[in-house]
Formats: C-alpha cells, sequence, structure tokens
C-alpha cells in the first residue's frame, strides 16, 4: 500500500513538473539540501566561488529540514515546489544529501546533478549499502523514490572512498570525481585561535583534546568515565557533540573540562593536540591539519551489525589507536604517537589538494555551465 501512494505522488509531482520544465533555463545552479534550515559551509563557500568568476550567475539555495509530524510535511511539499521551479529554470543543481526532486522527476536533459555529500568519507555504510538494516531504507522504498538516481557526477576526496561511494549511491565510479570538499580549504585556512584562547584561556597552559561522537539516535555517548579519570592537571577535555544529539547530559563539572556551543569542531581542531572521534568523517577531515586521532570505539560490535562499516579498523594501520574501553584510551594518550602511520591515512583518504579544493570544484562547475549554453 504504500508503495502505491508514493508512486502516485510521484507520478504527481512529475505531471505538475512537466508544465514547469516549460520555463526558460536560465544561468542559474540551484543548492538544495534536508541536512539543515540554514546555509551550509559548502553551499556558501561554492557559492562565494562562483560568484567571483561569474556575478551574472544566479544562486538560489534551499536548504529545508523534512521533520517529523504531519504539519512540517504539509510545509515541506511547499517548499519542493518550490524547488522543482529552481531546478526547472537552472543548469546546476547541487545536492548534498538525497534530494526527492533530484531523484524522482524526470529533468531536462540539459541539468547536471552534482552530489557532494556532506561529510569527507565514509567510514560508516549508508545509501544502498544499508537497504534492509534496521538503520536504513526498506528496498520498495528506495526503488519507489528512487534513491539516489539521476546523478551526474558524485564527488569524492580520494580512491578508496570512491569504492564506498560507488556502492552507496549505486552508481558507476565513471560518474565519480575527484575534488575534495570546500570545508577542507575552510580547516586548512581557518584564523581563530586567538578568539579560541580569549573566551578560554586555560587551552594555553595545557594539551587540548577534542573529544567529537558520532551522533547516536537512541542512545546517549559514554563519557563520564573519561571525564572522572582523565587528568586534567595536564589535559584540557574538549567536549564537542553532534548538533542533532539534543539529549539531556548530566555531565559531571571539573576543571580542565569544556563543553562547548559556541563553535563548531572545525573551528576548535585549531587549538587541537589530539583528536578523539569514532566513526564520525571528522576522522578525515582533520587530516588536513596532522592531528593525532584516536578511535574510541567502545560500540563497535553494535556498529559492524548496524548500519555496517566500510573502515576495517584491524586491518587499517591506523587502527592500532582505535581502543574499546576508558582504560586503554588513556594508557594511547600517554604514548608516543606513530606520525609515519597518521602520514598513511592521510595518504589514502585525502589524494586532494587542501587549500585548493574550492577552486578547482568551482572550475568544474563552470565549465559544465558553459556546456549547458
Amino acid at each position: 500500500m504504500k508503495k502505491i501512494v508514493l508512486n502516485i505522488g510521484i507520478g504527481i509531482l512529475n505531471i505538475i513538473y512537466f508544465f514547469i520544465k516549460f520555463a526558460r533555463t536560465k544561468d542559474k545552479i540551484t543548492y538544495i539540501s534536508r541536512q539543515y534550515n540554514e546555509e551550509t559551509l559548502d553551499f556558501k563557500m561554492i557559492k562565494e566561488e562562483i560568484a567571483k568568476k561569474d556575478k551574472n550567475i544566479k544562486q538560489v539555495v534551499l536548504t529545508k529540514r523534512l521533520d517529523k509530524g504531519a504539519l512540517n510535511a504539509i510545509k515541506y511539499v511547499f517548499h519542493i515546489f518550490r524547488q522543482m521551479y529552481n531546478v526547472a529554470t537552472s543548469k546546476v543543481l547541487i545536492v548534498d544529501t538525497y534530494c526527492i526532486v533530484a531523484s524522482v522527476l524526470n529533468h531536462k536533459k540539459s541539468l547536471k546533478i552534482i552530489q557532494i555529500w556532506h561529510a569527507s568519507a565514509a567510514i560508516k555504510k549508508f545509501g544502498y549499502q544499508t537497504i534492509g538494516k534496521t538503520s536504513g531504507t526498506e528496498k520498495q522504498i528506495a526503488d519507489s523514490m528512487r534513491m539516489h538516481k539521476n546523478y551526474s557526477y558524485v564527488i569524492s576526496p580520494s580512491d578508496i572512498t570512491t569504492n564506498y561511494y560507488s556502492e552507496a549511491f549505486n552508481v558507476d565510479k565513471n560518474k565519480i570525481v575527484k575534488f575534495g570538499l570546500p570545508r577542507l580549504d575552510y580547516i586548512k585556512n581557518l584564523n581563530k585561535k586567538q578568539e579560541l584562547y580569549d573566551i578560554y584561556p586555560i587551552l594555553k597552559d595545557k594539551i587540548n583534546i577534542l573529544y567529537v561522537p558520532t551522533f547516536r539516535k537512541n542512545k546517549k555517548i559514554k563519557i563520564n568515565g573519561l571525564i572522572e579519570k582523565l587528568d586534567t592537571s595536564k589535559y584540557n577535555l574538549i567536549i564537542k557533540l553532534h548538533p542533532l544529539d539534543r539529549k539531556n547530559y548530566s555531565f559531571k563539572e571539573r576543571e580542565g573540562i569544556i563543553f562547548d556551543d559556541k563553535f563548531d569542531s572545525y573551528e576548535w581542531l585549531q587549538v587541537t593536540d589530539k583528536l578523539i572521534t569514532d566513526y564520525s568523517s571528522l576522522a578525515v577531515e582533520e587530516l588536513v591539519l596532522d592531528i593525532p586521532i584516536y578511535f574510541y570505539i567502545y560500540d563497535i560490535d553494535e556498529y559492524i551489525k548496524d548500519p555496517g562499516l566500510n573502515f576495517n579498523f584491524e586491518t587499517e594501520k591506523i587502527g592500532k589507536y582505535a581502543v574499546k574501553t576508558e582504560e586503554e584510551l588513556l594508557a594511547k594518550l600517554e604514548e608516543d604517537y606513530d606520525y609515519e602511520t597518521l602520514k598513511d591515512f592521510k595518504d589514502r583518504y585525502i589524494e586532494v589538494e587542501p587549500g585548493k579544493c574550492t577552486e578547482k570544484f568551482g572550475n568544474f562547475v563552470m565549465e559544465l555551465m558553459k556546456n549547458g549554453k
């Protein structure tokens, strides 16, 4: 029944879109995301780069989350109509997640759709890799919603990630082009260190550890034990929760423990001496700054089952810094770090040039705009 309803809805959208497509195509780029309600960092940086190259190109950003609730669903339908008009009159569409309008509609042949994704790595499985799993999509829904269809190009920072993306998006590797997300440039060129020091003077005196855990939908992160056992006479521990993690935590306050919502994770990397994460793409993005990384994977057995992992901690050299217990983690933090292992990790997962990613991607988009004339 659900499949029938979806097919009817998609059929109606395509009928409406058939008439909208009579509108003239313009020198326009449309950006769509349902990850956030505001313009994303990557979209902002691409927009600015395109504007430097040609101010006459119109750029429209449409970001809106599809939140739960009937009223929100109705609002999103009207948002979809707005997306449909802008896509129909654009030469290039850039998306950073699954987009209904991008995938289910029959577009003009001249439209180029670029999937940039919202992460620089695929440590966790997603998309077609998780069909039928609890955290994934039912196969009949994925088929009806034409999940990740119609992409002209997908961008990836490395050959390894290209393999994962090919599976996750169910696209041929020849559609995947090697570009880094603009955020890699952002991380490399950030200059807010003094601002962080002004607000948190304690950062100047000790070794700073940044802990950035992956979002866990139905449970809290495991952190209190680390807070209690860490030697805060030697270390500061900055805990940066995922933006979607709005659970109520009762952290024990101690000097040297910082819970922050003023700065983003990328800004914190500027003063980070050691990074702790788990299955987050930040594990790859932080390589731009060559920061020693530790993987605190206390629930890896659950993640291997669902959604599954592309990253094999047992065979990856950097896996020597993956631990399951607080005691192991604290011990690793005290050891001399193997920077050759870190370099090996970086060389294989970032095969692009941070600092030039936005410019190169901008050039690529401009070529697509010219070819569409």
